[in-house]
């Protein structure tokens, strides 16, 4: 299986993580997020959106990752990720759609396009009214984590996987050193979401997590250690 992504993307990080958690073969087809690759015929025809991730399994081929993560739940039943009752299948899918339909819209235009853009200071208004409704979101969040540390049930499911994913890429990008000054308060998130920290780091201790580390982050991490 070939997934079509770009390094940092979380919706992609979603599909090689639930990859490595289900040991599912898989090669990275990374591609730059330009127009031009993005909106191409050879890439609508696999996504029509033009939009990552899309796989391709044989002839087959699929857009979103939601769609994605229940067909590979589906193909590849061992280490189930939608759960293994009813009710817990109802639980995790009522996580991951209210995160991806009333959440993570606010996240990306509103916190990480306009960091990653480098309209942080220009946009400084649109960064505060984001981070603003994401603390009220991530305060439910902290306050649903399930008794055992995991988001639904008693280990890792694909609502973890959904929402670690996107809520990384805020957590890194919000505490850059050219954004504390905004005081956005992501600096502070172990302390104001103790929860929701102690599940980051169970979701960092998996074993099958280190491969799936953005490979960009990864070289940027190393160069700013190296400067250091």
């Amino acid at each position: 299986m070939k997934i079509h992504m770009f390094s940092g993307s979380g919706f992609a990080w979603r599909i090689q993580l639930a990859c490595e958690l289900k040991g599912i073969p898989y090669e990275t087809a990374y591609m730059q997020p330009t127009p031009e690759n993005l909106k191409s015929a050879s890439f609508l025809e696999l996504s029509p959106r033009g939009r990552v991730p899309a796989i391709e399994s044989g002839a087959y081929t699929l857009s979103e990752s939601l769609a994605i993560l229940a067909y590979l739940d589906a193909k590849h039943p061992d280490r189930p990720l939608f759960g293994t009752t009813p009710e817990e299948t109802g639980r995790i899918w009522q996580k991951c759609l209210d995160f991806d339909l009333y959440v993570s819209g606010d996240f990306i235009p509103n916190l990480i396009a306009p960091i990653v853009q480098g309209r942080a200071t220009s946009d400084a208004d649109t960064l505060r009214n984001g981070a603003e409704i994401a603390h009220n979101e991530l305060e439910k969040l902290d306050a649903g984590v399930n008794a055992s540390g995991w988001m639904v049930g008693e280990g890792v499911s694909a609502a973890d996987v959904v929402l670690y994913t996107m809520i990384e890429p805020v957590i890194r990008f919000a505490t850059k050193p050219e954004v504390l000054p905004l005081g956005l308060d992501f600096d502070g998130f172990a302390n104001r979401y103790p929860k929701l920290q102690a599940w980051r780091e169970k979701v960092q201790s998996l074993p099958e997590y280190d491969v799936t580390y953005p490979t960009y982050w990864r070289e940027v991490d190393q160069q700013h250690a190296a400067a250091s």
